[in-house]
């Protein structure tokens, strides 16, 4: 039997500043496959008073060969993965020679190859797998890296900083970078490659003009240039959004296909993720342009948010990613849509946030203790905390908010920060007391907030009574009541917004205690109370709704996420309201009222396209699954297909007009007008499909389906005929596959689509065809693109197959997780995060999951990434 590991907690509270600080360090790499010489010559200086405490540099899977200490021989040891070296001066310069193997290093953490690339990837932890050092984020040096590699096959070296010599010398060829801005060592970065280089510039506002480089595989130079176009938008934008220059002479970006994460905001050398870098008509969707503009703004945004204002431990990283998240989402905002960004957003709170918050990995946006950091880069850190810097901005206002960011920059700028320093900042601008809007960030959980209220004749009032809850989590048992900003308006009779005059400029009403009442004058009972606009605090809202009402504020609101809302609350009634005729398998009755107030939405020509795509198409399981505590799967499926098929053929000619209306073969454009265009047709394409299939008319559809796949000009219309075709098991299914692999058979990227439709068909056999296609010459276990394209889509996003009562979903988890956590925990523990809150499904799942929970914590060498995640389920 193997024995269970035993791994040390991390806790916030155990914070001790270093005794130690390096001012510089210079660094050679001689780059080669499975020997690269790293040589490490850096200047340290002591801080602490204890003139007795050695110098301990953190290290992992190093191969040590020298340590001098001023340039002599000295006595050092390497205990518990750090180099400790004692009995040395209060400023010194220390010499490490290293060796490690880049290409065997399938971690994708330190330095490692990315197929013919040498690439790093430091945060949080990844700097100790390329040399000792002090790898913490609240240690700053300057750095200078000289690069030396074969004169051919490695034409393109890179560091972060300004190239400051290079040449070719016995053969080899090298580059000496200098970064004149301190940095902590996760934000240092080196490439090594051939590319094709995209070139460019951006005048800044005091007319400095910036060298912009973007880097990406030989031969996909036309995919890389929207990117290229969205990092000139992304300077742009922060300037005049947040008077934010940027600081150097050359901005570069790098895509490779390896990578662990999304992107990495290295100081000027921004390392991606190739599938957020590479995109064109062809290769590309809607999804693909939109998501490329977000992705490249939330990394350039860091260089000021994160980059010249860092961590002061790993316990604050939501201070820069849900400021910098924050910050992506208002240039989305800005240049895209403001509606589609938010609703976006809110989507990702409400359908995984709020399920991590009621899981055994809830966590506070300041976590207090941690086992393996890795696991806390989550939707918590960066999305709720994005809702709560939100908050911060909703209730200081635009111009507030702005002084209170500058102040901060200015006062930590070249300096390591936490969360305390930034909210003071905003205190101090403000005047604003924040003691105890603190608990978002120091409790976990999500509040449900409960809405009743009646109206008052005699005095034309209505009384609005609040209260919120916040149930236990496994760290607090007890909750204190948040500050929870409520934006809300009234809505008439007759569909007009109304205001009363005790809402105030703002529109707004604060919930700071357990029990609240709020008077408001209005015109009479009819007169509606519109609760939580814009999402304006990250709870759950329970309100007194009547399905009348609902169907008036989707029809009459002038607010997206409430119509969004009231077709989602519509929804959640009526599966709550025939949950047990679908446990007995009992008739289902028609939904007219979502129905009805769907053919509202869709008459309705002031609703921007893309949006009307949202609000009318039924929401994924794994949505539908955060609208129960305890789940039934099985009857939950049952409902979400018997939804689909009812407005499938009761708005069946609807949607047949929408789709002549709005098909086209006109060349494509990728603007928020087309991309609402082709939302909505290819919504009415899937509709249609199953209207016809259900009415008998299989033929029919399958010529309307493979029809729209052979004339799409595309990959936003060919992927959708492609997945409607699998999905609803049409006859052209396999003929538009076979034709869909041969284009994309050189072409990896474009290839994981493929993996992405088969792996998310809510079938009887997609768990088969998964393991299957694991088969597949394009599948690499090593690749998380692959991984995620292929078992990540399964279990990320298909529940119905994943969660299979036979079991046979959580045995392939079960595999890849055991090949994973080998190779690269980080992707092993991401797999799991579906499985984590086994204990909602029904008995024969839960003890299924349990199962397979327990195999995997009885691992030989269970990694800590795993170890955490799975204990905390088992735990629970």
């Amino acid at each position: 039997m193997s024995s269970v590991p035993s791994f040390n907690v991390q806790k916030r509270s155990d914070y001790k500043a270093p005794d130690f600080t390096a001012l510089d360090i210079e660094l050679t790499f001689t780059l080669a496959d499975e020997y690269t010489q790293v040589r490490n010559v850096a200047h340290y200086k002591r801080l602490t008073s204890d003139r007795k405490a050695p110098l301990r540099l953190d290290g992992a899977d190093l191969e040590l060969n020298e340590v001098l200490l001023n340039g002599m021989n000295c006595k050092s040891r390497v205990e518990d993965g750090q180099l400790v070296i004692d009995d040395v001066p209060d400023e010194f310069e220390l010499t490490i020679e290293n060796i490690i193997a880049p290409a065997l290093n399938s971690t994708l953490m330190g330095l490692y190859k990315s197929g013919t690339t040498y690439c790093t990837q430091c945060e949080p932890q990844g700097f100790r797998r390329i040399t000792y050092f002090l790898d913490r984020p609240d240690v700053s040096a300057k750095y200078r890296v000289t690069i030396i590699a074969p004169e051919y096959g490695c034409g393109v070296l890179l560091s972060n900083g300004n190239l400051v010599d290079e040449g070719i010398k016995n053969g080899r060829r090298y580059c000496t970078w200098e970064d004149p801005f301190p940095k902590p060592s996760y934000l240092f970065a080196l490439v090594a490659g051939t590319f094709d280089i995209i070139k460019d510039t951006f005048k800044t506002k005091s007319g400095r003009n910036i060298s912009l480089e973007l880097y990406v595989d030989r031969g996909t130079y036309e995919r890389g240039l929207w990117a290229m176009e969205c990092i000139k938008q992304a300077m742009a934008w922060d300037e005049k959004r947040f008077n934010l220059e940027y600081d150097l002479d050359n901005f570069k970006v790098v895509a490779v296909d390896f990578f662990n994460q999304g992107a990495m905001e290295n100081k000027s050398l921004n390392i991606f993720n190739s599938i957020y870098v590479l995109t064109d008509p062809t290769t590309g969707t809607d999804s693909n342009y939109y998501n490329v503009q977000g992705v490249i703004g939330h990394e350039y945004f860091h260089n000021w948010t994160g980059d010249r204002v860092t961590l002061r431990d790993w316990f604050q990283l939501s201070l820069k990613e849900s400021l910098t998240t924050f910050r992506d989402q208002e240039f989305s905002s800005d240049v895209s849509s403001r509606a589609l960004t938010r609703l976006q957003a809110i989507n990702v709170i409400r359908s995984v946030q709020f399920a991590e918050d009621a899981g055994p990995m809830s966590h506070p946006v300041r976590p207090e203790q941690v086992m393996e950091m890795n696991n806390f880069y989550s939707v918590t850190i960066y999305d709720k905390g994005a809702e709560v810097i939100r908050m911060i901005h909703t209730l200081l206002g635009e111009r507030l908010f702005k002084q209170g960011l500058a102040l901060y920059l200015e006062r930590f700028d070249g300096t390591a920060a936490t969360i305390d320093d930034f909210v003071n900042c905003m205190h101090e601008v403000s005047g604003r007391d924040f003691s105890q809007f603190m608990r978002w960030y120091t409790q976990d959980g999500t509040p449900e907030v409960t809405a009743q209220w009646h109206f008052e004749p005699e005095k034309s009032q209505l009384i609005l009574d609040l209260s919120q809850h916040t149930r236990p989590t496994k760290n607090q048992a007890v909750k204190e009541p948040f500050e929870i900003p409520i934006r809300m308006s009234f809505l008439n009779q007759v569909g007009q917004t109304v205001l009363p005059a005790e809402l105030g400029m703002q529109g707004m009403i604060l919930l700071t205690e357990n029990k609240q009442s709020f008077v408001f004058t209005v015109p009479d009972a009819d007169t509606l109370p519109v609760l939580l606009r814009d999402f304006s605090a990250p709870v759950k809202l329970q309100a007194d709704y009547t399905t009348a009402q609902l169907q008036h504020m989707l029809a009459f609101c002038d607010d997206p996420f409430i119509k969004m809302d009231s077709a989602t609350q519509l929804i959640k009634r009526y599966c709550a309201e025939n949950m047990q005729r679908a446990k007995e398998d009992l008739p289902l009755p028609k939904p007219e009222a979502i129905c009805s107030a769907f053919a509202q939405v869709l008459n309705d020509k002031s609703v921007d396209p893309i949006l009307t795509a949202m609000m009318v198409d039924i929401p994924t399981l794994a949505t539908m699954m955060e609208f129960f505590t305890a789940i039934d799967l099985d009857a939950l499926s049952k409902l979400r297909n018997h939804l689909r098929t009812e407005v499938a053929t009761i708005l069946h000619e609807r949607f047949a007009e929408i789709y002549r209306t709005h098909y086209s073969t006109a060349p494509y454009r990728y603007s928020l007008e087309e991309a609402g265009r082709r939302a909505i047709c290819n919504l009415a394409l899937k509709m249609q499909a199953i209207y016809l299939k259900v009415s008998g008319k299989l033929e029919e559809a399958d010529d309307l389906v493979f029809e729209h796949y052979d004339k799409a000009n595309n990959l936003t219309d060919r992927l959708a005929a492609m997945t409607v075709a699998v999905h609803e098991e049409l006859p052209s299914a396999t003929k538009i596959c076979d034709d869909f692999r041969d284009m994309a058979d050189h072409d990896a990227l474009l290839y994981d689509n493929f993996f992405r439709t088969v792996a998310t068909a809510p079938l009887e056999g997609t768990v088969y065809c998964v393991r299957k296609l694991m088969r597949d010459p394009h599948f690499d276990k090593t690749n998380p693109n692959r991984v995620r394209a292929l078992v990540g889509a399964l279990v990320q996003s298909n529940p119905q197959a994943f969660h299979k009562d036979d079991g046979t979903g959580y045995v392939l988890l079960c595999d890849m997780v055991q090949e994973l956590n080998a190779i690269n925990e980080q992707m092993a523990a991401k797999l799991l995060t579906p499985l984590l809150n086994f204990k909602r499904l029904d008995a024969k799942r839960r003890q299924l999951a349990a199962e397979t929970l327990q195999k995997i914590r009885a691992l030989p060498n269970l990694s800590r990434s795993v170890y955490e995640k799975v204990e905390a389920a088992l735990g629970a």
